[in-house]
Formats: C-alpha cells, structure tokens, sequence
C-alpha cells in the first residue's frame, strides 16, 4: 500500500508541472506577440506606436483543448496506473496470502514431520526395548538350556560309568562262568569220553558174548536162534519174520553175522549217547530203517522210558552207523526193532 501511495504522489505532481508549465508557454507566447507588434509600430512620425496586443482566441482554445487533453490522458493515465498499481497491489496480496498459506502448510507439514519423528523415535525405543525384553529373554533361555544340557551331559555321563561298570562286572563275571562252563564241559566231555570207552567195551563185550552164542547154536534154524536172541541178547525184534519172508525160506545171514552187526549198530548209537548213568535200569523200543549203505533212514520209538527214548533217538540220529556186511544182513535190519539199555 506505501507503494501505491507514492506512486500516486508522483502522478499527481507530474500532472501539476505540465499544468504550471503550460501556463508559463502561454504567457511567454502572449509576451512574444507583444514585444513584436512593439517593434513593427515604431516606424511612424513620432516614433513611437502602440498596437493592441491580438491574441488569436484559436490558438488557446487548441492550447487549453492541448491541456484538457494532456490533463485527460494524465487523469487516464493515473488511472490506468492506479488500476496496474492496484492489481499489482491485489497480486502482492494474493502472493503474500499465497506466501502466508505456504509458510503456513510448511510450518504444518514440519510440525506434522516432527510429530511423525517423534512417534518414529518413540516406535523405534518401544522395539528396541521389546528386542531387548526379547534378548534377555532369549540369552535366559539359552543359560538355562545349558544349564539343563550340562545337568543332562552329567547324568548321561554318571549313567555311561555306571553302564560301563556293570558292563565290566558283566565281562568279568561271564568270563568267569564261561571259564567254569569250560571246565565244566571238559568234565562232561571227560565223562562222556568215558562212557563212550565203556560202552565200546561192553558192546565188544556182547558181541562176542552174542558170537560165542551164535557160534555154539549154529546148526540151529535161524529163526528160532532169532527168536531167542530178541528176548534175551537184544537182537532186533521181528528179525525172524523178515528172515523168513518168501513163503518160509531161511535166512542165508548166519547168527554171528547177525549178532557182530547189532554190536557194531548198538554201539555206534551209545557212542553218541552221553549221561548213561542217568537212565540205568530203563529200557527204550526203537524201531530203526537203514539203507544199503548204513544211513539211517528213520528211528522212532515204540515203547520204554518216554525221556530215554527222546535221548535215544537223539543219539542214534547222530551215530555213524556201518554199512551191512552183506545184503542178507542188511535185509534182515532194514526195518527192525531193537531194545535200546544204557
């Protein structure tokens, strides 16, 4: 507004000097013409002559119609100025709101920015502590998992020695048994040695027993020495009925014959049989099938001593029963009953 007021000074005291300076051309323009008339009538008798002094009315209206119209392009001219001055002055305003209401949302946003950095600063110190809250958290669990691990290592590690000590404990007493099953069993196996020497010697006792016996009733007819010898000197039952197969013919295999192979079966199924003295006074009736060649083909039990019978068979499945001397032999025992006596 200062601004527009000076200008507006200025205008007016322009408009002033062309007026004073207008008035000062006319009176110089009406001097003029009178000093020149002055001089013209000095020519008469006397010397002197006084005109009047004409001023051409046309010539001042033109030179007041000249400042009414330079008074009126001042007037529009102030005006015009006034209008820019005032627009001038409406923009000033108008950027100086514009500048204010900018100022204004600057202050706001850096307000608002401040308020943001403060919440920012407040959110980040409120994650920190909760990661804080989280790392103790985190570093107690941790402690206390390795306090729990370490109590866990040290049990695992008083049960390792106390497994690793039983275990020793373990070693040695089983070595200690295994060395008392092995004198043990070399007692037993001493035992059996024995007892396989004794009934070697008492088969070979019977059978020349049962060769002598044979050899005194060899003119008898087999079956009826057959006969006896099933009752009385074990010989295989039923031997005088395979003998006699083939509607009554005689076996053509002598008594000795007979009596040295049932030796030789009787005692190859005693060498396999251990504890005799366990089942003295009992008696087992087995049934046994052999082939050409000796090999047992079957064993069953007939009869006897239940537990006898069960070690009986045991025994003579592992026996190395001899192949019969000849076919008569081996026809007379390839399905034959025997009484088994430790």
């Amino acid at each position: 507004m200062t601004k527009g007021t000076e200008q507006n000074h200025k205008l007016k005291l322009a408009v002033i000097v062309s007026v004073i300076l207008h008035l000062v051309l006319i009176a110089l323009l009406i001097w003029g013409s009178s000093t020149q008339n002055a001089d013209i009538g000095g020519s008469g008798a006397s010397g002197t002559v006084i005109d009047a002094v004409m001023v051409d009315p046309g010539a001042v209206a033109q030179q007041y119609q000249r400042q009414e119209q330079q008074q009126t392009e001042a007037k529009r001219a102030q005006q015009q100025y006034k209008k820019r001055a005032e627009k001038q002055a409406e923009e000033l305003q108008q950027k100086q709101a514009a500048e204010r209401q900018r100022l204004k949302d600057l202050e706001k946003e850096r307000l608002q920015a401040q308020e943001n950095a403060k919440q920012a600063a407040e959110e980040q110190q409120k994650q920190f502590a909760e990661q804080q809250e989280k790392a103790a958290a985190a570093i107690e669990k941790a402690q206390t998992e390795q306090r729990r691990a370490e109590a866990e290592a040290a049990q695992a590690k008083a049960e390792a020695d106390k497994m690793l000590k039983a275990a020793a404990e373990a070693r040695e007493k089983a070595v200690a048994e295994a060395k008392k099953a092995a004198a043990a069993a070399a007692k037993k196996q001493a035992e059996a040695k024995k007892a396989e020497n004794e009934a070697k010697q008492k088969a070979a006792a019977e059978a020349k027993k049962v060769a002598a016996a044979a050899e005194a009733a060899r003119t008898t007819e087999v079956d009826d020495l057959l006969g006896g010898l099933a009752a009385e000197k074990n010989v295989p039952q039923g031997s005088a009925a395979a003998a006699g197969q083939g509607g009554g013919r005689k076996s053509g295999a002598s008594g000795s014959e007979i009596n040295g192979y049932l030796g030789q079966i009787t005692a190859a199924i005693q060498s396999r049989f251990y504890d005799a003295n366990l089942y003295r006074g009992r008696k087992c009736d087995l049934r046994i099938q052999l082939s050409p060649e000796g090999i047992l083909m079957g064993v069953t039990a007939e009869g006897g001593d239940p537990a006898l019978c069960q070690a009986a068979i045991a025994a003579a499945k592992q026996a190395k029963i001899p192949k019969p001397p000849n076919d008569d032999v081996y026809q007379v025992f390839k399905n034959a009953a025997l009484v088994f006596k430790p």
